[in-house]
């Protein structure tokens, strides 16, 4: 494995990154923006080490204190000299990261993005457009690697272990070497076909908007009181999460990529498909639905698996003739409720370097790169 990574973003997943790879013997920078610091982030810079707490095979914890090569603001200081840079950030700073990045890449790295939500595509179309051109392998996974929620500015837990997580890369051909090598790390590592395959397969997408629009009269009245899996996964809205995957396959199958399979009793439980590939010690089921959120309808599940999951999704299935009609109205109530056009500010195809292309013309690009 690559003894040195740049992790951009200081949130949960970040830190939880971050701190578990210098536990298993790298060399970590940990950066953020300096346009969107948290002041949680300040506290890092100062002490540049992480508390984790760590529940993946106790659920006690195991509790370290993980000293970190670098915390910084400055990308340049970040990448440089990394094998690989993961990017843990949220969809909605997808460019500004990738942004702040591009101008400090070098030949020979591996950029991450965790999850994907279309950032592949969308960072090989910017890189294009600057007229980028560096010997670089851009790879992106389905969901996050380390399931993770923070505690304090400095402090961060795991709360169970991901058994199995897709990743694939752009060009696609590339993705055997990268998951050999993630795989010393993360052995729940699965290489797929390319980064549409990972891309649709975020199950964030299928489960949150859905969940909390129908749940957004409790989201209103409980705020922070409010757990989407314990209260608000009902058999009705499990109905309704089942229908937006499935139109979600049904796109897969149009462009001839297949997505990520559940089995089928879990669209049926309480943390419905988030939980099929998480494992705890004990009550799996129930680690992942303690999770709490969402506490208002703002929240990141809706605005980020809308604008980023969804809209994207829809306008796929448009192009290539297919009805998402429960996506739409999603897209639609969710645009309402936040008076937010989520269709405008969404990720667009053009957006993603891929608006007109024939199917045939669609799989050269993920199979060759633009």
């Amino acid at each position: 494995m690559t003894r040195k990574v740049a992790i951009l973003g200081s949130g949960n997943v970040g830190k939880a990154m971050a701190a578990d790879l210098v536990l298993k013997g790298l060399e970590v920078n940990l950066c953020n923006s300096p346009v969107s610091l948290p002041e949680e982030f300040r506290l890092l810079l100062e002490r540049k080490e992480i508390e984790l707490d760590d529940r993946r095979k106790d659920i006690d914890g195991v509790r370290s204190t993980v000293k970190l090569h670098k915390v910084t603001t400055n990308f340049e200081e970040a990448v440089k000299g990394a094998d690989y840079i993961m990017v843990t950030v949220p969809a909605t700073a997808h460019k500004l990261y990738f942004e702040s990045t591009m101008p400090y890449l070098e030949d020979g790295q591996t950029i991450f993005i965790w999850p994907g939500n279309f950032g592949a595509l969308l960072f090989a179309r910017m890189l294009k457009e600057k007229g980028v051109r560096k010997d670089i392998i851009l790879a992106e996974s389905d969901t996050v690697s380390v399931p993770s929620r923070s505690a304090a500015p400095c402090q961060v837990r795991i709360v169970c272990d991901c058994i199995k997580f897709l990743i694939a890369t752009l060009p696609a051909k590339n993705v055997d070497k990268v998951v050999s090598d993630l795989k010393l790390i993360y052995p729940a590592a699965e290489p797929t076909d390319n980064v549409m395959t990972t891309s649709l397969s975020n199950p964030n997408t299928s489960v949150h908007p859905a969940g909390t629009l129908l749940n957004a009269g409790w989201v209103d009245t409980l705020r922070d009181d409010f757990y989407l899996y314990q209260m608000g996964t009902t058999f009705s809205i499990a109905k309704v999460i089942r229908a937006v995957y499935d139109e979600i396959q049904n796109v897969a199958n149009a462009i001839g990529v297949q997505i990520l399979q559940y089995p089928e009793h879990t669209f049926w439980e309480r943390s419905t498909i988030m939980c099929a590939y998480y494992k705890a010690p004990f009550d799996s089921e129930h680690i992942v639905a303690s999770a709490s959120g969402p506490s208002s309808m703002k929240h990141r599940y809706i605005s980020e698996d809308v604008p980023y999951g969804m809209v994207p999704i829809a306008l796929l299935g448009r192009h290539f003739g297919v009805p998402t009609p429960i996506i739409e109205a999603i897209i639609n109530l969710a645009s309402i409720i936040n008076v937010t056009d989520y269709w405008k500010g969404g990720r667009t195809l053009e957006e993603l370097g891929i608006a007109g292309l024939s199917k045939d013309e669609l799989i050269k690009v993920l199979e060759s790169g633009f």
